[in-house]
This record gives structure tokens, sequence and C-alpha cells, in this order.
């Protein structure tokens, strides 16, 4: 079965794969920038199409051929992988008569003479005789007339076929019976029996609609508190993507890194990179106290891109915000940027909900100098709401998606 069509995740694809896509490797810095991809598959309707047609000599055809000293020797795609020549379906077109043309084709020799018969093409119609057409030795003619048997058409599924007993008409008798030089006894007769004729052709097209990126609203910013205290140089940021992802879009295309970000040695059965490192850049916190949870942001910086064109995902996400506050109001935000068939404008949009109380594990450390380190490993990452519309519905508010560790210091102002 051919099938030409669309396969793409929207912006699913895009942060998806690019969850997915950690597992390749990552190219030099400086690909930043976000480039078309070079051959995407267009979007459109999907087009089913297969079929063959099966022409088989009968006991009176190969006695003719003998007494005639003819053989016949298939030209490729054609083959006789079932015990009798078949030629399979190149393209149809249906209308009051559906013409199927075929792949492939014959030569037929005689002594040190042949003929090619290629460019095969039935043309059927109800309540007549179906017609072979061929170029027999350079000449585009009616090959076979094929009568009898039955002809089933159905238009809601595309299929349609054609059984009978196919007869040589007199004008390629007379043609293949020059050309090959037959003498008198030796000649191919008009309305010989050629073979049974079997013909099966499915031909249906889907209509699609081009994927569209529905986008999510953008986040307001995090108000910095005016007792908030400033995080130091630090600060690290790791972003793990769930591992099913990250093995599906190493198949594509895989993902570049810029910026200073990097992504983390491959690892696992299948060797490939499953987290990525963002540089600090800026934030600040109200640590956790008796009666309030705490407030923190944590800026970074640097890109990572990623790309599976024939699934028509290529974007970049770049620039992570961290929010940590309670399980209900910590999330991660990135600026995404897509293009192809995640087509997004540049914009800050919620990844992933975060639940800093399911981290693995949480420390607060007094470092004795006045500063304090606080280290989250991995707090669980889930689609919340209002991403919904970036992985394009594939998944659903609560589904898990990764996990973010995050360790920063800060002053408390005692030294």
């Amino acid at each position: 079965m051919t099938r030409m069509a669309l396969s793409g995740f929207v912006l699913v694809g895009v942060l998806m794969a690019g969850l997915i896509g950690a597992g390749a490797a990552p190219a030099p810095a400086g690909a930043a920038t976000l480039e078309p991809c070079e051959a995407t598959q267009p979007s459109g309707p999907t087009i089913d199409l297969e079929g063959q047609l099966d022409l088989t000599p009968v006991k009176a055809t190969r006695k003719a051929w003998r007494r005639s000293g003819i053989r016949q020797k298939l030209v490729k795609p054609a083959n006789n992988l079932t015990g009798r020549p078949s030629y399979p379906i190149k393209s149809v077109k249906y209308g009051g008569a559906a013409r199927v043309d075929l792949k492939g084709g014959s030569r037929l020799t005689h002594k040190r003479r042949s003929i090619a018969v290629r460019g095969l093409s039935v043309v059927s119609a109800a309540g007549k005789p179906a017609r072979l057409r061929a170029k027999v030795g350079g000449r585009q003619i009616p090959l076979l007339v094929v009568r009898g048997g039955k002809r089933e058409f159905r238009s809601e599924s595309g299929e349609l076929s054609r059984v009978g007993r196919a007869r040589l008409t007199a004008k390629a008798a007379k043609l293949i019976n020059r050309r090959l030089r037959l003498g008198k006894r030796q000649r191919l007769r008009p309305r010989m029996l050629w073979g049974y004729f079997n013909l099966y052709a499915l031909y249906t097209v889907t209509e699609t609609e081009d994927p569209t990126v529905d986008v999510p609203p953008v986040p307001p910013v995090k108000t910095e508190p005016v007792a908030a205290k400033p995080i130091t140089s630090a600060a690290t940021i790791k972003w793990f993507v769930r591992d099913s992802f990250i093995n599906y879009v190493a198949s594509g295309a895989g993902t570049r890194v810029a910026g200073g970000a990097t992504a983390d040695p491959p690892s696992g059965s299948n060797n490939l990179a499953y987290s990525f490192n963002f540089p600090f850049a800026s934030g600040w916190t109200e640590p956790e106290a008796l009666d309030s949870p705490e407030n923190t942001l944590v800026k970074g910086t640097g890109t990572v891109g990623f790309a599976y064109c024939e699934h028509g995902i290529n974007f970049i996400v770049s620039t992570p915000e961290i929010e940590i506050g309670d399980d209900t109001n910590s999330r991660l935000i990135f600026e995404v940027t897509g293009t192809d068939n995640a087509e997004i404008a540049t914009q800050r949009a919620v990844v992933t909900k975060l639940l800093p109380s399911q981290a693995q594990s949480h420390t607060v450390t007094d470092n004795g100098d006045g500063t304090t380190t606080v280290h989250y490993k991995k707090i669980p990452g889930l689609i919340p709401e209002a991403a919904k519309g970036i992985f394009a519905g594939f998944y659903q508010p609560g589904d898990s998606f990764g996990a973010l560790s995050l360790t920063y210091t800060y002053s408390d102002g005692s030294s």
C-alpha cells in the first residue's frame, strides 16, 4: 500500500519531540537559529493505492506459444511470485470508465528476435468489455480485449475488480507476427485466448486538514517581593524528559544546543541523552517560613532545538524560568519557537507544572558563611491545563512529563 500523507504532531510534536529528541547528539553551539526543515513532507490528503493484474496463460495459450516458438519474459516490477504473471498497480483514475495503469511489462522472443510489451493500461467501463492497451514494439495499441467474467466497483471503498478471459486483438496479432517474423504456421491468430484476466485495484483519497497550533496563553511574569533575597551564580538547572519520548525522537534528526545549554552524556540501553542543563542567569527567593511556603524564581539561559522533519517537528526552547512555590503554583516556563508543521511565534509558555513536595529529595543547607543552599532532586513534571494546546491534545492535564532538578544558593544577609 502506498501512503502519501502527513504524520505531524503539531506542537505536540514540538515539545514532545523535543523532549524526545533529547536523545540525539547535540550540534555545535551557535545552532540557536531555527531553520526550516530542508525536506518536510507536505501536508495534504492521504492516498491509499494498491492492487495488481494477474494475467495467467491457460493451456490453450501455452499451446499456441509453443506452436509459434514464442517465449515470454517478465520485465520488473512485473513478477511471477504467485505462480502467475503479475503486474502491480501504478495509478488509478475512476470516472465513467476506470483507467488503471500498471507497472512492469514483458518481452516476447522468437529465436533471435524480440518485442517489448510495456506501458500497460486497463480501461474498464460498466457493461462493456475491458481493454488492455500497451506499447508494443514502440507503438501504443489495444493489446487484449477482456470478455465474460464480472466487473465490480465499490465507490465507497474505492475498490475495482474485473475478471474474464483476455483475447489478443487483430492489430496486436498482426504487429507481433510482423516484428517477430513468424511463418504462416507460426503466426498468432486474432482473438486467440491469451489468458485468464484478474484485476484488483484499490484507490481512495482521504482529505486531511493542515495541522494547526492551539497556542496557549502567555503566563504573567512572577513579581519579585520587596523582601526577596538574591540568588547567587551557584545555581544549576537540569531538565529531565520522558524516556519513551526521547527514544522516539532519536529516530529523527535529533537535537541541537546553543547559548551554553548542554545535553548530558548518553546513557541507558539505547545510549541516549535524557537530560539538558541550562546556565543560570538570575533569580530571587523568599525562603520557606513557619507561616508561608517558599516563593522562588530562577531564570536560565541557553537554547535546545529539536527536529524530526519526517513528522513535522522543528522547534527550539530557550531561557527557562522555574517558579517554585507550593504544588499549586510551581511550574517550568520556556520561550518556545516552532516552524514547519509546528508553527508558533516566539513566546513564553508553561511547559509543565511542578510538584516540589514530591521531589526525590529536598535539602536546605546552612553553609555557615551567611549563605544557604537549597537542592531539589527530580521535581516531577505534569501537563497543566494551560499547556494542553501546546501538545495538540496528545497529553491530557495531569499526565506525567519529565522532571526538574534545581540547586541554588542565596544570601541570608547575616554575614
